[in-house]
């Protein structure tokens, strides 16, 4: 028998086993389309749950938790803890140990002076906290440049542009009304409203093309 045919061969038994392992966890083999994708995307979900664990294997530092001039540092390597945003949400873990929940500037305020454990990614001196104290804190990523440009909307070739900069918004729905039309619309009818006018936005820069988070001081995503 040629090899190739045994390759088909052992292909199609790989996906007949495989047809029959998700029949058995999923049902009757009905909508069969729909549980493979829900299949590999628990699968994905799993891989992904497995790597956050794993940053707990990352960069780990001890020592006393310090402020200075805005900044947090533990023998002398700078945290980075979030933006302002970041810090002014509620938290929905005890960091500091005092019995309540609190905004997160505030659990860290508890922690300044005392013995930590931070854990995250080390980049250029600086810490990007994943971990305090072995409880998840956040997602250790660095935060892009924060740009703010204004001028007049235009729409071109079914884009958006501001002095001919590309931006990338939010799809779906407005959590808020930011043509203050006195409705709630989508973000591209949103966007429409304001075409024409001079406009106030920020947001950082991906490939080129702004990813808009604010429209005259408006949260846009």
């Amino acid at each position: 028998m040629k090899k190739k045919y045994i390759v088909g061969i052992a292909i199609a038994c790989i996906a007949i086993i495989a047809f029959a392992m998700l029949t058995e966890a999923y049902g009757d083999g009905k909508d069969i389309k729909g549980k493979i994708k829900k299949f590999f995307k628990h699968r994905q979900l799993a891989k992904m749950q497995n790597t956050w664990r794993n940053v707990l294997n990352f960069t780990k530092i001890e020592g006393i938790l310090e402020y200075t001039n805005g900044s947090y540092y533990i023998n002398s390597i700078e945290l980075f803890v979030g933006n302002e945003n970041f810090l002014n949400r509620m938290t929905r873990s005890d960091y500091d140990g005092d019995g309540s929940y609190e905004y997160i500037w505030q659990e860290l305020e508890g922690l300044i002076g005392k013995e930590v454990t931070v854990n995250g990614v080390l980049r250029n001196d600086t810490i990007y906290v994943s971990h305090i104290n072995g409880i998840w804190y956040r997602v250790p990523r660095e935060m892009p440049k924060i740009v703010e440009i204004s001028g007049i909307l235009e729409h071109i070739n079914g884009s958006y542009y501001i002095n001919d900069t590309k931006l990338i918004i939010k799809r779906g729905f407005s959590k808020s009304d930011i043509d203050r039309d006195g409705s709630l619309e989508r973000m591209d009818d949103e966007m429409k409203g304001l075409l024409g006018e001079e406009i106030r936005i920020d947001g950082f820069f991906k490939d080129g093309r702004l990813v808009v988070l604010h429209i005259n001081g408006i949260w846009a995503r």
